[in-house]
């Protein structure tokens, strides 16, 4: 797991100077009714370090934790996201996902397999939540950049 914590720490890295050189006026905004703006969107990858912060730690404490989802609509709305200031949504965002990769770097790998279901149609290892949530923070970061092509999916870090 030390090669998934050195990815998730470059990838915070990588994007903090950009999240924080962004205009207020532009993260607050919402284009569409239907669509998060970029302080939604960042407040979504808290959300998510908060709730794969409690799967990771549970995982490591029995081989399977039953159901843990996530409603992500519900979470996002109830926060208003919108109205909290850019510079501390960011420090939230960075400090929070520093623990996390602490925290992946430390797992005992003999919980590796242990499972947790998330709905995603099956229950999911502790490797595997750990692995797709360094591709899920790569994947909304990339929105928040503009970077619409999956091709170019870390381009945004270069």
């Amino acid at each position: 797991m030390i090669t998934v914590a050195t990815n998730l720490t470059a990838v915070i890295n990588a994007a903090k100077p950009r999240l924080i050189a962004m205009p207020e006026v532009r993260v607050a905004d919402k284009p569409y009714p239907d669509k998060w703006s970029v302080k939604e969107i960042l407040g979504h990858l808290i959300d998510s370090a908060s709730n794969n912060h409690q799967r990771i730690v549970r995982m490591q404490q029995a081989a399977d934790i039953g159901t843990y989802e996530y409603e992500q609509m519900h979470w996002v709305s109830s926060q208003s996201y919108r109205t909290e200031p850019w510079d501390g949504l960011v420090a939230l965002w960075y400090s929070y996902n520093l623990h996390l990769a602490h925290i992946i770097r430390h797992i005992d790998p003999k919980t590796l397999n242990h499972t947790c279901d998330i709905d995603y149609g099956a229950p999911v290892t502790l490797r595997f939540v750990a692995e797709d949530y360094v591709r899920h923070m790569e994947h909304h970061l990339g929105q928040i950049f503009s970077d619409a092509d999956p091709r170019m999916r870390k381009k945004w870090m270069a």
